[in-house]
């Protein structure tokens, strides 16, 4: 072995244990968002296993085929990681859920056909079977990598903290050079293998450097479920939209409306649409949705339709599940029972 070849192996075996050193500490840490931070350690493991089976192969004259192909499959472990760890970061409900485990199906079966394959496969499987599995494990990393990057950025749209954003935009793009590095490299050999490894290095350098000057890992539980920033357009824009689906669209008479199931309509986190919602109108979720539950059920007392309705068939009508809750509701907005304020028009 060169001179060389020694610095390139240094340079890439220390990336290798950086980030395996930086995996351990991340699953260890307390504070902050721990699932995040276990998520983030399982993906650095996962990007050290994958480049450290990089540098053996780069400087070992001969290496199993199984050894080859089953570390190949750890790219397809690589895309579910991001994507959960990035859910993780910006909804503080989220939760791991075994359907979620599903995503790593791709890669225990790429694991398998590892394990299947023997050295005369090389020459006597057909060359396109070879050629459709590096396409495979390549396109699902981009895949989700992709996808995981339009989701983050539709949720800074939606009001994602700025620390959250960069720090997630900062590992897409890290993840997107080593991708192109690789994929290079399987088709033009003037790109050195050994570019990927030691680009790996840089990256975790990098990171590493930029995650712990700018304190990324504790705030991520705090940019956006505590102060969780959102910019006075960004709010006045949703309230809008709220606005809209509650007072055109009258959903304020659905009993079944909720934070949650207003915010699923809205694709925003109930966590957004609670603060929007305060800011805007200087009222929590559940009093400003009664507030035109009462206005709608003070109109309907002035219809001379319905003056032969119940108390409680006007309740049901405007949105309320229980009458009790109407007649405290209304009370506390007219100043008077609905019965009083009923009889008080008829005189």
């Amino acid at each position: 072995m060169s001179a060389n070849d020694i610095v390139l192996v240094i340079i890439s075996g220390l990336g290798v244990i950086h980030g395996l050193f930086l995996a351990i500490f991340l699953w260890s840490y307390k504070k902050g968002n721990e699932l995040s931070n276990r998520l983030l350690s399982a993906l650095l493991i996962m990007l050290s296993l994958r480049i450290g089976k990089s540098v053996f192969l780069e400087f070992t004259d001969h290496i199993d085929i199984k050894l080859i192909f089953t570390g190949l499959s750890i790219i397809m472990v690589i895309g579910p990681l991001y994507y959960l760890f990035s859910q993780s970061v910006v909804r503080k409900s989220f939760r791991l859920k075994r359907v979620q485990f599903v995503q790593f199906v791709p890669a225990v079966l790429g694991f398998g056909f590892g394990l299947f394959l023997k050295e005369h496969h090389w020459e006597t499987l057909p060359e396109i079977i070879f050629i459709c599995v590096f396409l495979g494990y390549y396109l699902h990393l981009l895949l989700y990598l992709l996808v995981t990057y339009r989701f983050v950025l539709k949720e800074k749209k939606s009001g994602i903290g700025q620390s959250s954003f960069e720090f997630l935009r900062l590992l897409f793009f890290g993840l997107l050079a080593i991708w192109v590095v690789y994929v290079l490299n399987l088709f033009d050999e003037t790109v050195p293998y050994i570019i990927g490894p030691i680009l790996y290095s840089l990256i975790a350098y990098v990171v590493s450097f930029v995650v712990f000057r700018k304190g990324y890992v504790q705030q991520i539980d705090q940019a956006k479920y505590k102060t969780t920033p959102v910019s006075d357009e960004q709010s006045e824009h949703l309230f809008l939209k709220v606005k809209d689906l509650i007072i055109s669209q009258e959903q304020y008479k659905n009993s079944d409306l909720s934070l949650k199931s207003l915010s699923n309509s809205l694709h925003v986190s109930p966590q957004i649409l609670s603060l929007v919602i305060n800011k805007e109108s200087k009222q929590n979720f559940n009093s400003f949705i009664n507030h035109y539950r009462i206005e709608e059920a003070k109109r309907l007392f002035t219809l001379e339709k319905y003056n032969n309705y119940t108390i409680s068939a006007i309740a049901f009508d405007v949105g309320f599940n229980s009458i009790s809750s109407f007649n405290t509701t209304f009370k506390k907005l007219t100043g008077v029972t609905p019965l009083t304020y009923r009889n008080q028009l008829l005189k």
